[in-house]
Parts: structure tokens; sequence; C-alpha cells
């Protein structure tokens, strides 16, 4: 065994060296193509030169030595992009899991997800997530995508100015600010499952040249693709709403002040799933006395992919979350120094109410209830415009706290009524966990970056935090204490970043970089004889080589990047239930493990390019490998499994996209177009189910995906119509697995055809 995992090592780091090696034969062979014109001057763009702020300070995307995909407003409307996975598929190896919701998404950059319980009290992450410089991870990973700027999503940690939680990678929303004219926007549209939406912007300029208001905000309501077949009726239903509301005080020219609040709220008739007929082991003992396996009853709607539409519950359910925040942003610029200052707020809810069992039985049913709060800023004082050392220093802060109270309660026809019950147990409780906890931290940090040359740069990073966790919580089995908890733990951490670039002509930019990660520990929140009361933080270096180059005059733009990430300690959700042995009462395992190591590497491109005045073809490339290097006792479903050498959860190998947009004139004023978007991904484990059952449906198949889209536009007038998934692709992101009777479900994909009208005034 021992041969065979040096086998495998050795077998990963030639591939790793084989990728780089790759990479760098790309960057050698493209000096003589970038070099078309006379040496200094520059290439015409092959459009808009895109500004971003991945390094809190403005520069060209192609000046900027880091992985990063800039999704801009035009991108955003031409692919009419509605939520976290439309500009996902945007970006090469970058995945997302749902668990059941608009707001439930669990993000993959490079591989590197989040594996915590995603209904802990505190929020955590292996990404960051800004708006407008503001700190929202704790509170959603799929905000507002209305009247954006842009979306930057950069690969690999940013531990310097992202700092928390971004080992993975980080997210940065920018959006519309307010300005000194009158101006706005309304849009509606329609789409198949009587899914109507309304969106609208509209800007005033209070005062002349010192107040302005923004507003903007979006309707969306759905019969849904789900129904329930039981005289409950239902389905996933949904209505969404949210609203944004800006203002921006310019008292001096050199003086900005921005106030943001923003509101949104969802609600679904039920989760979005439907199931699969695997059921894992224990929900195999309590409905079947049998082993796990495809052994669910199809209970009138059978099972995925077959149908892709039905389920039966004979309760009825409501899902849904509500978020908000109030956040400030201060810019004064001094001369040759800028002092920025963030401050926010923000809040959240989460509910589960009802059926639970999954099936036409009154088996169990729940009640989820999770309240999050999260208050933080930022200092920041930085050198303006380009110096020798443009330098950037700052101190951020913050607290993040949330209650939880979860109980599972008996139905009429509970399979586990204990005796004493004599077989009566509808409404009691079958398990129940209430918990409250805390996150306080803060840290400083500094990056400078010393442009020795025209060319050449070195950047040097350095950020050192500090995090006291909180966890105070109960665990109940039926209505009897099994967990007590009150602990507290502190960690801090020191994470650098290096990165060289080097311009090989105003075009051709290489790069290298090393920085890390850290993402703090904490305490469990449950007793168990297999967790220690502590859980280690995660750390990751990351080891990047890149190149971002311009070619025929401007009219191609190619960015490459091979990365190799190193990631120890990697924290893992352990969370089953089981029966009892000696009390045949049902109880429950919560908590968290260390993983001692895992890596990711792999290579990723994408290309921008402008065939003729009219036509636009971009594409993207993701090769990514993951494995655990070392996690000889995983704890899966109750069982300790050695999954050494296995790959990652939600890490496919390959994920792949294109997009190709033609506008034709057609009269004074009116362009028509047509746009053709195609997305690939891999094969991949969709739950940590899969080390126990390496099956279906914990190893989602790999899926293609068309979508078409065609309409006419003037300068204010545009009008849509569309086909998402044109092939009706049978696909989903994830598993999960609760008390399901017909087994473990999943979210489908589905088609949808609709249309939309915007007016620009």
């Amino acid at each position: 065994m021992k041969n065979e995992t040096i086998g495998r090592y050795r077998r990963s780091q030639f591939v790793g060296c084989s990728a780089f090696a790759a990479l760098a034969a790309a960057i050698m062979a493209t000096p003589a193509m970038a070099q078309e014109r006379p040496a200094g001057e520059a290439a015409a763009p092959a459009g808009d030169d895109i500004i971003v702020t991945a390094q809190r300070r403005e520069q060209s995307l192609q000046d900027v030595p880091i992985a990063i995909t800039a999704v801009t407003a035009e991108t955003l409307r031409d692919q009419n992009v509605q939520s976290v996975e439309d500009y996902f598929a945007l970006t090469p190896n970058v995945s997302f899991q749902s668990n059941g919701s608009r707001d439930r998404k669990d993000l993959s950059i490079r591989g590197i997800s989040n594996q915590l319980n995603p209904y802990a009290d505190v929020r955590q992450a292996t990404y960051a997530f800004y708006i407008d410089e503001f700190n929202v991870a704790a509170g959603t990973s799929n905000p507002q995508i209305v009247d954006l700027e842009r979306i930057e999503v950069l690969r690999g940690p940013q531990g310097t100015y992202f700092g928390r939680n971004s080992v993975g990678g980080a997210i940065n929303v920018i959006t519309k600010k307010p300005v000194n004219r009158f101006e706005g926007s309304v849009e509606l549209g329609y789409a198949s499952y009587e899914t109507f939406r309304g969106e609208g912007v509209i800007n005033v300029p209070v005062i002349d040249g010192l107040l302005a208001i923004r507003a903007s905000g979006k309707y969306e309501k759905s019969d849904g693709y789900i129904k329930n077949i039981n005289p409950v009726g239902g389905g996933n239903d949904s209505e969404y709403y949210t609203y944004r509301i800006q203002g921006r005080l310019t008292p001096t020219p050199n003086l900005t002040l921005d106030v943001t609040y923003n509101y949104s709220d969802e609600t679904l008739g039920m989760r979005n799933g439907v199931p699969t007929g695997f059921v894992t082991s224990t929900w195999a003992s309590v409905y079947y006395g049998k082993t796990s396996g495809m052994i669910g009853n199809p209970d009138g709607v059978g099972f995925f992919p077959t149908n892709d539409n039905r389920v039966n519950f004979n309760r009825p359910q409501q899902v849904g979350s509500t978020f908000e925040y109030l956040s400030g942003r201060a810019v004064w610029d001094i001369g040759t120094v800028s002092v920025t200052g963030v401050l926010g707020k923000l809040k959240s809810t989460l509910f589960n109410y009802g059926d639970v069992d999954g099936g036409s039985r009154d088996y169990f049913y729940e009640d989820l209830l999770l309240k999050r709060e999260s208050t933080s800023g930022e200092l920041r004082v930085q050198s303006t415009g380009k110096n020798f050392l443009d330098w950037s220093v700052g101190i951020s802060a913050g607290r993040d706290t949330g209650v939880s109270d979860q109980s599972t309660y008996h139905g009429a026809d509970s399979p586990i009524c204990p005796a004493a019950q004599a077989g009566n147990c509808s409404g009691l409780e079958v398990t129940g966990a209430d918990g409250k906890s805390s996150s306080d931290y803060w840290a400083v940090f500094g990056q400078g970056t010393f442009n020795f040359t025209d060319a050449f740069a070195a950047t040097v990073g350095l950020r050192y935090s500090r995090e006291t966790t909180k966890n105070n919580s109960v665990t109940r089995s039926n209505t009897i204490l099994t967990g007590v908890n009150n602990r507290i733990a502190k960690f801090d951490d020191v994470s650098p970043k290096l990165t060289l670039s080097y311009k090989m002509n105003p075009d051709w930019m290489i790069f290298a970089t090393a920085s890390r990660g850290f993402k703090s520990g904490g305490t469990q929140t449950s007793n168990n004889v297999n967790l220690l009361n502590e859980f280690k933080p995660e750390t990751l270096w990351d080891y990047e080589l890149g190149t971002k180059f311009d070619l025929l005059d401007g009219k191609l733009r190619v960015d490459i990047t091979g990365f190799y990430m190193d990631w120890k300690d990697v924290q893992q959700t352990i969370r089953f239930q089981y029966i009892d042995p000696i009390t045949g009462l049902l109880r429950g395992v919560s908590g968290i493990a260390n993983a001692a190591a895992a890596e990711s590497y792999g290579v990723e491109a994408s290309f921008d390019a402008r065939i003729t005045p009219q036509f636009k073809l971009s594409g993207q490339v993701g090769y990514n490998k993951t494995r655990f290097k070392d996690y000889p006792n995983a704890l899966i479903d109750g069982v300790v499994i050695d999954v050494t050498g296995k790959a990652l959860v939600n890490a496919p190998k390959w994920s792949l996209g294109a997009q190709a947009q033609y506008n034709v004139p057609i009269s004074d004023g009116f362009e028509g177009f047509v746009r053709a978007e195609w997305n690939f991904r891999d094969a991949m484990i969709s739950n940590p189910y899969a080390y126990r059952y390496p099956v279906y449906p914990f190893i989602s198949p790999s899926y293609h995906n068309v979508n078409l889209r065609a309409g006419v536009e003037t300068d204010a007038f545009r009008a849509v119509v569309y086909v998402e998934n044109l092939f009706d692709a049978k696909y989903f992101a994830n598993a999960y697995e609760k008390a399901f009777y017909s087994g473990v479900q999943v979210e489908p994909s589905y088609r949808s055809f609709g249309v939309s009208v915007g007016y620009k005034f």
C-alpha cells in the first residue's frame, strides 16, 4: 500500500510538472506572435479595456498579475446572468453545489470548497465574497445581480486584501454607483413554468454635483418546475424580490461618501429536489430493514432522471431565506495618498419547515430557523498613481454571530416510535439542536509593489490575523439531552504573498506567485469520542505561473495560468444519524474533523476574440486534478474509511465553456444579434458519502449544456428571446441526504424558454 501511495504521489508530481512545462512552452512560443507592432506601442484592445480592483486600486485586467475572470455589465446582460451559477459558467475551474434553493450554494474554486455544514450557526466558506469592499460571505453566497458594474472572480488564495477565509479565492462584486444625471432602465421577462420577472433602475441627482441617489430592484415569481402529486399539493413555486438603495455624497472633489442598503427575500414551496432511489445505511434500516442501495420506494413518482419534476410529500414544505445589509464607504484622496474606510452590518435568516422524509407516508417533519448577523469594517491607506513603490497598509475587524433552532418531529406513521409511546409519537421531537455561536476577528495587512523598471515588478504582501470562536449548544434525542457544549478557541496566522511580473512588451506579461491562505479553526458543536473538542485551521500554499497577452492588434486576448495548491488540515463535516443499539433511539453525530492534507493542481486558460467587428468569440478551459494526500480515518456515514488518494468533493477534472455572438445591422439605429453558449462539466464527487458509496448519485455524471439567444436592440431598447438547456440535458450539481424515504435527492436540471424586453432612459 505504501508503494502504491508513493507511486500515486510521483505520478501526480509528474502530471503537475508536465502542466507547468506545457504552460512554459506556451509562454515561450508567444513572443513572435505578440510582437506584431513597434516596441513600446500598445495594442488596440479586443473591446473596451476592462478595469478591475482586485488589488484595491484601479488597474487594467491585462496588467494585474492574478488569475482573474472579470464579468462586465455587458456580459452580464448578454448572457442573461441571474444568479451565481450563471457567471461561474464563464470562469474556468469553478463550480458550485446547491442545497435546494437560490441562496444555498457552496462554491468551489480549483477544487477548494467549503466542506462544512451549510446550516452552521456562523457561516464559514473557503472563499471571500465582497460587495463594494464590504464582506457579505457571512450572510449570502448569491446576492442581487442587478445594476452591476462587473463581477471579479479571483482564483487562488487572496490573503493580503480579502484575507479571512479566502483559501480558494475571492469574489469581488462592484455595483454601479449614483451619478450626477437622471437615468434609469426597466426590464420585463417571461419564461417557462409561468415565471414572471421584472427589474428596474433609477438614478436621481438630488443636489447637483453634491448628492445623487440610485435605486435598483428585481421581482420574480414562478410556479416552479417540480410538482407535488400528493393531495396537499404545492411544489417548488417561488417568490423572490430584492432591492438596493445607494446614496453618493461628494462634498469636495477629493472626498466621496457612499451609503448602501440592500434587502433580499426568497420563499419556495419546497426544496428543489427529486428522489434518486438510493437509500443510505441508517434510513435503509429504518424504512426497509435492509442495507443501503437502490432500494427506495418509487412512491408514485419514480426516480431521477426518469422523473425530474415530481415528488409525493404528505405534508407541505416551505423553505427560504432573507438577507439585508447596510454599508458605508468613504474615499479621501490626499495628494499622493488615498484613505479608504468601509463599515457595514448584515443580517440573514434561513428556514426549513414541513415534510422532511420526502414521501407520501407521515414519517417525519422538521422546523429549522437560523439567524445570522455580521459587523465588519476596514481602514486602508495607500499610495496613488504609479510610483517606484505602490504601497497599501490597513486594518480590518469584524464579528459574526449566529443562533439556530432545529427540531425533527415524529409523524403519525413514524417507524421508530419508542415502545413507551405505544405507537403514538406524532408531534414528539425525534432529534433537536439549539446553538449560539460567535466569531471575533481582526487583522493588519500591507502590500507593496516595487516597479523596478517599466517592465519588471515585484509584489510583497503580508497579513496577520487573529480569530476567537465560541460555541454554546445543546443536542437532544427524543427529548433526552445528549450533548451540552460551551467552548472557546483562539487562532492566529501570518499569511505572506510574493508575486514577480515581467512585461516582455506592452502586450505580453508573465507572472509567478507564491501565496498562503488561512481559514480559522473552531470548536465542536457536539460530544463524540471520535472527534477532538477543537478542529484546526486550514492553511493552503498556492504556487502559480501565468501569462496574459494580446495578439492580432488586440483582437485576441489570452490568459493562461498553471497552479499547484497544497492544502493542510482540510476541515470536513461529520454529519450522520444512527439507531442507538442500546436504546433503539435515533441519535445524531455532528462535528468537524481535519483531513491531514490534500492537493489541487492544474491549468486554466481563457480567451476573448473579436473575429470581425460583428463577431465575438470567447472560451474557457480548466483542468483540475485533486486528491487527499493523507486522510486514513475519514468518518463517513458512521464508518471509518481511508480516503487517501481520493478526489475532493465538487472538483470536476475538466470544465469547459465557449460563447459566440454575432451582431448585424438591421436599419438605422437597430441591430440584431444571435448568441450561443456551451458549457461542459466533468463527472465529479457530489457528496462526501461517495467515499462510502462510490456510485450514482454521489458521483454525478458529466454533462453538456447549450443556451441560445437572439434579439434586437437600439441604444435604448432591447428585446431578447432565448432557450436555456436547449437539448434538455439531465444533470445535477450535487446530491443531498436527509431522512428521505425514496432515497437521496438531487436538484434536477430543466429546460426553459423565455423572452425579455428592456428600455433605458
